[in-house]
């Protein structure tokens, strides 16, 4: 379609106007050239007052310049995830969640700026948090019945109630098995929602690296031992503490040494593994199992996600256990991520800072908030 040839009252300028979407382009130094009406009406500011100030500011959305940074660097759009490209912006007392799409400028083959778009997602936001309330709800009331299932499971296996036959004990251990499970996955959905809901605090404090670790794999080492599998534990002498809510702390690395166990098979080998790289400390935990595909190794901290292989043995989890342990490692102001080949290992590591004696003792889980 020739879009000179388009009827008078119809231009590009009317088009973005009837966008449902705010746009602004910018330039390279991040400064707003234009913009559309309905960016406009948002931010409550002419394009005639905004040209020639920068986006972030303008927006109060610090955010933004990070995103802008990472399209102008890689030249090509931005591919962040919905948490990470996704803010929140409050106007008059209301919140409005934006999902934010960039995509770069090229004049003459050269990177001019970028085209900035906010989609508003604040009706998906709430009914994300419906669904978090229910998931919430729901969990709170599975607790009370299975806490008194374990507790019959337990009267049963120390013969308070009579003697089982080795069938009965079979029978009754798998129910433990399978209580264990489920009482983990109502702790798993009921972090995952605190976590959503913006109310989990990092106590954060100085932590002491090695008793971290040792607390961590020390549920893990019978389960070990019984795979066949070796648990290696790498640690310098004389590591500085890390500033880290001790259990929560434990609570990643667990979960990850846990998931470790599952992909390797026996006379494998799991490697605990910590080291200083300036003020934070890297904790890795690098396995010889099976491996994840390439494709995956971008959804795997997404909720509900699981990754199938050859060599996966039978968990019953649904999917959260990353994404749980992403956001704890980004409330401390750290980072997560996997390295792996198929048929070689995965290496998941992540960072927590030095404690520098200074640390607020409490870290929100923050969100992003302009305005």
């Amino acid at each position: 379609m020739d879009l000179s040839k388009l009827p008078e009252p119809v231009n590009l300028d009317t088009i973005a106007n009837n966008l449902a979407d705010a746009v602004f382009l910018v330039d390279r130094e991040m400064e707003v050239v234009w913009m559309n009406k309905i960016a406009e009406e948002f931010f409550h500011i002419s394009m005639q007052k905004a040209k020639g100030n920068k986006l972030a500011e303008l927006t109060a959305i610090t955010k933004l310049e990070d995103l802008l940074n990472e399209v102008f660097e890689q030249q090509t759009a931005l591919k962040t995830s919905y948490e990470e490209a996704s803010v929140k912006v409050k106007r008059h007392d209301q919140r409005y969640f934006f999902k934010i799409a960039i995509n770069p400028v090229f004049h003459e083959e050269k990177l001019w700026g970028a085209l900035v778009q906010f989609t508003d997602v604040t009706r998906f936001h709430e009914m994300e948090k419906i669904k978090t309330d229910f998931v919430s709800i729901v969990s709170h009331e599975f607790r009370t019945p299975l806490t008194t299932i374990i507790v019959g499971v337990e009267m049963l296996k120390e013969g308070m109630l009579g003697d089982l036959t080795p069938r009965g004990k079979e029978v009754l251990e798998a129910i433990g098995s399978d209580c264990e499970r489920l009482n983990r996955l109502i702790d798993n959905l009921m972090e995952l929602s605190r976590i959503e809901s913006g109310t989990i605090y990092v106590e954060a404090e100085p932590t002491d690296v090695n008793d971290l670790v040792q607390e961590a794999v020390r549920p893990l080492r019978i389960q070990s031992e019984q795979q066949g599998v070796e648990l290696i534990t790498d640690l310098p002498p004389e590591l500085p503490p890390v500033a880290a809510d001790f259990n929560k702390a434990v609570w990643v690395l667990a979960n990850l040494v846990g998931n470790a166990m599952r992909y390797t098979d026996k006379g494998g080998t799991i490697t605990v593994q910590v080291r200083q790289r300036g003020k934070r400390l890297f904790f890795s935990v690098q396995d010889t199992g099976s491996g994840i595909p390439k494709e995956h190794q971008d959804k795997i901290f997404r909720k509900y996600v699981q990754v199938s292989g050859p060599g996966r043995k039978g968990t019953g989890g649904v999917g959260l256990g990353l994404a749980i342990a992403k956001d704890i490692v980004m409330a401390h102001g750290g980072e997560i991520w996997v390295d792996s080949e198929v048929g070689e290992g995965t290496t998941f590591t992540f960072t927590f800072p030095v404690y520098q004696g200074n640390e607020s003792v409490t870290l929100p889980n923050a969100e992003q908030e302009g305005g």
